[in-house]
């Protein structure tokens, strides 16, 4: 999936032990972003940015939360990445 170089909100649906990647499509991710993480069922979910492809992942400040919570990602990054554990859950970006 990809979020560069456009203007959108997406909603994307997160599987247990199937992360999703969100990048920028050979673009830094416009920023700033709204990020909020919904989990469900009793699981939680992580998200975590990569500043440039190939570079680490590195947790957003919340780390893995099992309610929902919203952040603002103003920084550049390369990707996003979303894991779920335990139950399904669902991410909002809005930028």
């Amino acid at each position: 999936m990809s979020l560069g170089a456009r203007n959108i909100t997406q909603r994307i649906t997160v599987e247990t032990a199937t992360p999703v990647v969100l990048d920028g499509d050979g673009y830094s991710m416009p920023f700033p972003l709204v990020i909020t993480a919904v989990p469900s069922g009793g699981g939680t979910l992580l998200v975590e940015r990569q500043t440039a492809q190939g570079g680490a992942w590195t947790a957003w400040p919340a780390g893995a939360v099992a309610a929902k919570t919203t952040q603002v990602m103003n920084i550049p990054s390369y990707a996003l990445r979303f894991t779920a554990a335990v139950a399904a859950g669902i991410m909002e970006i809005a930028q």
